[in-house]
């Protein structure tokens, strides 16, 4: 159980140590974040384990697009433009990973409802 939560922590380091790419970093990360999610749908026993599971997803991604954004800010560019871009991709992130937690819960939730039931 341990490993499943760690790799969901995976896009934090990611972020972190590629900072240096920029805005560029955090476009890749959508393909990632759907990798992730299907993991945690994939081997999660049942829904309250894939709605934790996503739950970690949506810490690491905050934090991760946070501190990409404050390390790029502080270290390469500190304009305004840039300031706005990490500022609109924390928001499409977080609103990512929620609509993918959202669909993979419900998701499991009938899978597991239906299997019980057959």
């Amino acid at each position: 159980m341990l490993l499943k939560i760690l790799w969901n922590y995976s896009i934090l380091l990611l972020c972190m140590v590629g900072f240096g790419g920029g805005a560029v970093m955090a476009l890749a990360l959508p393909v990632f974040q759907l990798f992730l999610s299907w993991l945690n749908y994939h081997y999660g026993k049942n829904w309250q384990t894939v709605l934790m599971l996503e739950f970690h997803l949506l810490i690491s991604t905050v934090l991760g697009l946070y501190s990409e954004g404050y390390l790029y800010l502080r270290y390469i560019s500190n304009d305004a433009e840039s300031i706005l871009v990490f500022q609109e991709l924390l928001k499409i992130g977080t609103v990512l990973v929620c609509g993918m937690g959202i669909i993979t819960v419900v998701l499991k939730y009938f899978s597991a409802r239906r299997a019980s039931s057959v």
